[in-house]
């Protein structure tokens, strides 16, 4: 068992390789999901490429080629770390707003400090199949069962975070749990990560995504 060599997702830094007008789409496509719980459709897209003046498969493949943003072949978003289009089963109910779906463990615990929200986080450990619900109110978090971790692996396979580390990258009831499910899968590497740590790695990766800063601002 190794540590993962890198930071599983530095979505800060594949943000900043955007131009301005991309970073503004990417915010904005990150709101959605914060805003009404579902991925936006190809219309939506274009619809938001438009207001910032944008031709909408050029910004769209921009996107993708810095793997913050990717689209199935009717357009829809499936993928825009921390978000998912697809049930994952990481599901982050936020308060007085809709659930999410997170791409992994990670991306739900970057969810609240990113949206400034309190949230609700709910998940099961994939060896035992035993619930796990994380409370964010106020800054404040609250684990149950007390002692779960995330489990932060790496698999080598494809090109995007969304294939190499998403599936990899899961909450534990016990670093126990965590430990014999990394022995039991073949070719993945990773750490177990406390939950303070996990925390704030999540905040690190996520936290700054909406904030307005420099010529990207929006």
């Amino acid at each position: 068992m190794t540590e993962p060599t890198a930071t599983p997702l530095d979505i800060p830094s594949r943000q900043r390789q955007l131009p301005a007008g991309g970073r503004r789409l990417h915010r904005r496509i990150l709101r959605a999901f914060l805003d009404t719980g579902r991925a936006p459709e190809r219309d939506d897209l274009r619809a938001m490429a438009a207001e910032l003046g944008l031709d909408v498969d050029i910004a769209v493949r921009g996107l993708a080629e810095v793997d913050l943003v990717h689209v199935d072949s009717a357009g829809r978003v499936v993928v825009a770390y921390p978000f998912s289009g697809r049930d994952t089963g990481v599901r982050v109910q936020l308060c007085d707003g809709p659930q999410v779906q997170a791409m992994c463990a990670l991306d739900a615990l970057g969810i609240p400090p990113m949206a400034g929200r309190d949230a609700v986080i709910t998940a099961t450990d994939p060896g035992s199949g035993e619930p796990i619900r994380i409370e964010s109110t106020g800054g404040r978090w609250s684990w149950r069962p007390e002692h779960a971790v995330v489990l932060i692996g790496r698999n080598g396979i494809g090109t995007t975070s969304a294939d190499t580390t998403c599936p990899t990258i899961t909450f534990h009831t016990t670093e126990e749990s965590a430990s014999a499910h990394l022995a039991g899968q073949a070719g993945i590497t990773g750490k177990i990560f406390a939950r303070d740590d996990a925390i704030e790695v999540a905040a690190g990766l996520f936290g700054g995504l909406l904030t307005s800063s420099g010529p990207g601002g929006s």
